[in-house]
C-alpha cells in the first residue's frame, strides 16, 4: 500500500528492532521502496501484484512507496538535497514514517532510486541497496550523487556499472530488469518456436518522439516497410495492450534500439520470452546478458541492424534457432523470481562485511529538526515575500514599457 505521509512531530524514541542484522536461519525480510509515477495504468498496484506473487514463492518481501503524492513525480537531486538541508518538514514526517515502517527488516531496497538523501540512508541499520534503471540519463539528477551512501548498488544498465565504482560506490552489481508474468505468452512451446508459423517480420513497440533515438527508429523503419512500428511519436501511435503479446507471438524479429548505452529496457527481456528472435544494439554489452549469435543478435550501427534483420529473414532456421535459445535463457535466468533471487543472493554474500550503523535514527532526524530550523525560517520568509518580489517586477516591466 502507498503511504501518502504527512509530518508529525518527531519524538525521541528508539528505533527497537531496527537494529537487528541478518539471520541466516530465517528468510531475509526485505521492504522495497518504489516510485508510483502517472501512467496509463496504476504503477502503485502493479508493483504491489508483482511483490505479492514473489511472496506467493516464499520470498519475505513487501513494498512501501517512496512517492510523497502518489501518483506523482519524484524529487530531483537539486530539489531533493534543497528539502533535506532547511529540514522540510513533510520530507523528514516521511522519512519518520519510513523508519517506522522498517522495523522487523533486514534489508531496504529503494528499487527506483528515488527521494532518499544520502545523509538520511547512512543511519539505517538496515542492510541498504540502491536500484537504479535510469542510467545514463538520469545519473546526474538521480543516482550519482546518492548511492554510495547505500550498501549495494544494483544496476540495471549493464554497461553502466562501472560508472558507479568510478563514483566511489564499493559494491556496484548488475541488475537484470528481467520479465514479469504478464509479459509472455504461457502456453508457447520451444517446439513451436522451433516448427510454428511467424507472420510479421520485425517489429518494435517503443516511442519515438525522444531526440535520443528517434533519428536511428526512422532509417531502420524506412528498410523494412512491412515492419510493425507502434508506440507515441509513430504513424500508428499505440498498439493496445491487448494485442502486445499476440503481436509478439506472430513477430520473427524484434529490434530493440535503446537512447543512448545498454542493454536497460524491458525489452530485452520480453522479446525472447516470447520466442522472438532480438536484434539489439550495445552489442558490447548484450554479451553480459545473453549469449550473442547464440541466444541474440547484436549490432552497434543501424546500418548494421539493416543488414542483421535482412540475413536472418533470409535464413529462417537460423532466426528459429537463435530465438529459440534465447527463449530458454530468458525463461530460466530471467523470469521475477530468478531476478529477484539474484539480489537476494547478492546481499547474504556482502551482508557480513556490511558496517553497523547507530539505530536511533528518530534521534538522528530530530536532531536534523533542530539544526536547520534558521533555514526553514528564512525559507518561509522569502515564500511570504515572493508575490511581492513579483508584483515589484510587473510594475517595472510596465513603467518600462511605458518610457519606451
Amino acid at each position: 500500500m502507498c503511504v501518502t505521509p504527512g509530518w508529525a512531530s518527531i519524538v525521541s524514541s528508539k528505533s527497537g528492532n531496527l537494529s537487528k542484522r541478518m539471520n541466516s536461519t530465517r528468510p531475509l525480510k526485505i521492504l522495497l521502496g518504489y516510485s508510483h509515477y502517472p501512467y496509463h495504468f496504476n504503477v502503485g498496484a502493479w508493483v504491489e501484484a508483482w511483490l505479492e506473487r514473489l511472496r506467493a514463492q516464499g520470498i519475505a518481501v513487501d513494498g512501501f512507496c517512496l512517492t510523497l503524492h502518489p501518483p506523482g513525480p519524484w524529487l530531483d537531486w537539486p530539489e531533493l538535497d534543497a528539502r533535506w538541508r532547511r529540514g522540510d518538514p513533510e520530507l523528514l514526517g516521511f522519512y519518520e514514517t519510513l523508519v517506522r515502517r522498517l522495523d522487523h527488516y533486514d534489508v531496504f531496497v529503494n528499487w527506483n532510486g528515488i527521494n532518499l538523501h544520502p545523509e538520511f540512508v547512512r543511519q539505517l541499520p538496515t542492510f541498504n541497496v540502491f536500484g537504479c534503471f535510469d542510467d545514463p540519463e538520469l545519473s546526474e539528477s538521480l543516482s550519482k550523487p546518492v548511492a554510495a551512501a547505500y550498501d549495494l548498488s544494483m544496476v540495471g544498465n549493464a554497461a553502466e556499472v562501472e560508472t558507479y565504482r568510478s563514483w566511489g560506490v564499493k559494491n556496484a552489481h548488475f541488475w537484470p530488469l528481467g520479465f514479469h508474468v504478464e509479459d509472455y505468452d504461457p502456453s508457447l512451446t520451444h517446439e513451436e518456436i522451433l516448427q510454428g508459423n511467424r507472420d510479421v517480420d520485425v517489429a518494435l513497440l517503443c516511442e519515438r518522439v525522444s531526440g535520443w533515438r528517434a533519428e536511428r527508429l526512422d532509417r531502420f523503419a524506412a528498410a523494412f516497410p512491412q515492419g510493425v512500428f507502434r508506440g507515441r511519436g509513430w504513424p500508428q501511435g499505440f498498439l493496445p495492450e491487448e494485442e502486445r503479446l499476440p503481436l509478439y507471438r506472430r513477430t520473427k524479429i524484434g529490434v530493440n534500439f535503446h537512447n543512448s548505452t545498454g542493454p536497460i529496457n524491458f525489452r530485452t527481456y520480453i522479446l525472447p520470452a516470447n520466442g522472438v528472435m532480438q536484434l539489439c544494439d550495445n552489442k558490447a554489452h548484450l554479451g553480459n546478458v545473453y549469449e550473442l549469435d547464440q541466444e541474440v543478435v547484436g549490432f552497434d550501427t543501424v546500418e548494421e541492424a539493416i543488414e542483421l534483420c535482412r540475413y536472418y529473414l533470409a535464413h529462417d532456421d537460423e532466426r528459429r534457432q537463435i530465438a529459440a535459445a534465447g527463449w530458454t535463457r530468458a525463461h530460466r535466468d530471467y523470469n521475477e523470481v530468478a531476478v529477484f533471487q539474484r539480489l537476494i543472493n547478492d546481499v547474504q554474500q556482502l551482508q557480513p562485511a556490511a558496517p553497523k550503523r547507530p539505530t536511533d535514527v528518530l534521534e538522528f532526524l530530530q536532531a536534523h529538526q533542530r539544526r536547520t530550523a534558521p533555514l526553514r525560517g528564512w525559507h518561509g520568509v522569502k515564500n511570504r515575500l515572493r508575490p511581492a518580489r513579483q508584483k515589484a517586477q510587473s510594475v517595472l516591466k510596465s513603467l518600462r514599457g511605458q518610457k519606451q
